[in-house]
């Protein structure tokens, strides 16, 4: 027996909260700001709350068209919709309980890629737009390496090597406490707008009007700012001490962060934020020459098991979704 249109927009509004929550409770934006004791945790969650509406309801729209309309050749039916949000959900609260950071993008885009496959075949894929996104997610780590890499030495030799004391020392880096409260904060407002499409971007390729886009925006944002409270904190605790942080080489970190994601969000790109972040943390730890946090290679495991992963959950998904819708 097939489900009314209003028994399947409560069953979409309530697994937009689900995922993301999901997304939430897995941004760890504000893990630098933690990791060089900036803010206390009770602020970092104030914040992220803020940005984590705001950005979505300003910025999402574009991105959400993008993983909805660019990847998927066939007809993206109520039962593709309500798979793909759940498969996505379940990875990524399953990975936040592990307190492991992976990207958002990559379990939503291996949900649709794996069900596209299993429907259509690879005739039902865009694989231009996949090439596309594919290059920006391999460059983005690698840019955040090296971008923190030589901003912290810039920033070492022209500020850090030419003061004289504790106490100009200490100026110095609660000047930069401030530089990176602002810095960051342009940045959550940038990945909660990037990483919305991860919930919602589906919706825009819908056969029918299911849900208006601006609804799911707007809960969305609200589930995402949740996510973050009640679970975000450990994987933001968990990066955020990857490696040793002050505030300014804490901004060092976050200045190709900003620029990438600011850039990809305004231009529609499904990005990455947490591979952006640890690849600009290793960058920086390589810099300063300090160790990384034990348990790097655990990151790069799941970064890799999560397009299998969330392809195979769809699968697995779309057969009892199938015959309920």
């Amino acid at each position: 027996m097939e489900l009314t249109q209003a028994a399947i927009l409560i069953i979409i509004i309530i697994l937009s909260i689900v995922i993301a929550f999901g997304i939430g409770s897995n941004d760890e934006t504000f893990s630098t700001i933690y990791g060089s004791r900036t803010l206390q945790m009770k602020h970092i969650l104030i914040l992220t709350t803020i940005f984590a509406i705001s950005g979505t309801l300003i910025l999402g729209r574009n991105v959400s068209k993008t993983v909805g309309t660019g990847i998927l050749t066939i007809t993206i039916t109520n039962s593709v919709v309500i798979t793909v949000l759940i498969s996505t959900a379940i990875w990524l609260i399953l990975s936040s309980i592990l307190k492991l950071p992976i990207s958002t993008t990559h379990a939503t885009i291996g949900s649709i890629l794996g069900i596209g496959l299993f429907l259509g075949g690879s005739n039902s894929i865009n694989w231009n737009t996949v090439l596309v996104m594919s290059i920006y997610w391999i460059l983005s780590p690698i840019i955040g390496y090296f971008v923190a890499y030589f901003s912290y030495k810039i920033i070492h030799k022209l500020i850090i090597n030419k003061l004289s004391g504790l106490r100009s020392f200490e100026r110095a880096e609660k000047i930069f406490s401030y530089i990176l409260i602002a810095v960051i904060s342009i940045n959550a407002f940038s990945r909660s707008g990037n990483d919305c499409s991860n919930a919602v971007g589906i919706l825009t390729g819908i056969e029918a009007g299911v849900m208006d886009l601006n609804l799911a925006l707007l809960i969305t944002g609200i589930g995402f700012s949740l996510g973050i409270i009640v679970l975000g904190r450990g994987v933001i605790k968990n990066v955020g001490t990857l490696t040793e942080l002050h505030p300014s080489t804490a901004f060092a970190c976050e200045i190709p962060i900003s620029v990438i994601l600011f850039i990809g969000t305004l231009y529609g790109i499904p990005l990455s934020g947490s591979h952006i972040i640890v690849g600009a943390l290793i960058g920086l730890a390589k810099a300063r020459k300090t160790p990384t946090k034990k348990g790097l290679w655990k990151l790069i495991l799941i970064w890799l098991l999560t397009f299998p992963a969330s392809a195979l959950i769809s699968v697995m998904i779309y057969f009892p979704t199938s015959l309920i819708l």
